[in-house]
Parts: structure tokens; sequence; C-alpha cells
């Protein structure tokens, strides 16, 4: 079965976001299609990294595009995404584009569980993650991903350490 990326944009044209409740192709969420034989390529570009959404919009591009590339085509979709921030200004750490801070009054309530759960989690749906342990009475995260015994290192950067 032929097709063109204009017949895939248009299939993919009437799934809609579930948050912002527009379709895909008008938002300039789908980048980078490529078709060859049997496989249809393309990226999908999120909001989020987190989105929980995620699978409910690739399966409604799935069913949208069945019609159009056939049984046998293979469509494979990849997950991106483009955060926005409003840190842009913000004169420390420019280079970070949003902070998750985990905090409580009361020790014992889970903070660094949660904090690594969050971490990974983040970091596995493709977010570059970093974590700060600021706790003085006794730092958690290293024990957390068993690297105890570890030393940072520092690096220069611009003639800055």
């Amino acid at each position: 079965m032929k097709f063109s990326e204009s017949d895939v944009l248009s299939a993919l044209g009437h799934v809609n976001d579930p948050d912002i409740g527009r379709d895909l192709v008008s938002l300039g969420m789908i980048k980078d299609i490529k078709i060859s034989d049997d496989t249809l390529l393309f990226t999908l570009q999120l909001t989020t990294p987190a989105c929980p959404l995620k699978e409910r919009i690739k399966n409604d591009c799935l069913e949208a595009l069945r019609p159009v590339v056939g049984e046998k085509t293979k469509v494979e979709i990849n997950f991106t995404s483009n955060v926005t921030s409003t840190r842009d200004q913000a004169p420390l750490l420019t280079e970070v584009k949003n902070i998750i801070a985990i905090a409580s009054g009361k020790g014992g309530v889970g903070k660094s569980t949660v904090t690594t759960n969050l971490a990974v989690a983040l970091a596995r749906s493709g977010a570059k993650v970093g974590l700060l342990d600021a706790d003085i009475f006794g730092p958690s995260i290293p024990v957390m991903f068993n690297c105890e015994h570890e030393q940072p290192i520092v690096k220069k950067v611009d003639g800055k350490i």
C-alpha cells in the first residue's frame, strides 16, 4: 500500500491531544516523518517527558494511521518532549529548566523514596535529571542509589569550578 507524508499528516490531524483538545498536527507535535517500504517512523513531541497520557496518544495515532498505512506496515513512534519553563530569566542555574522541591517538616515520611522514584521515572521518560540531597542530618539519597562511598568530582567549565 502506498502512502505519502501528507497522508500521514492528514490521518494524524484527526488525533487530539487529550489535555489541550487540539489535533497533534496543528500543535506541531509531529516531527521527522520517514517512510520506507514497510515502515513508517515519526517523532511525537510531547509537552512533558512524564506525560501520563502518552500511551493513549500512541494508541490513538496507531488507530488513525492503520486505514492509511495498512496492516502490514510497521509504525514506529519516537517520543520526545519540549518542556517550557518560566525560569528563563532566573540569574542562578541558568541551564536548569525546571526545579522540583520535595520537602516536609517531619522526618521519616518518605521524602527520599519519593524523590528517588520521581528522579528515576523522569529520567526513564527522557528528561535530564540532577538530584541534590540537602538533608544536613544525614543524606539518604546515596543509600537509595547504592553509592554511599562515591565522591563527587569537580569539573572546570569555562574557567569556573
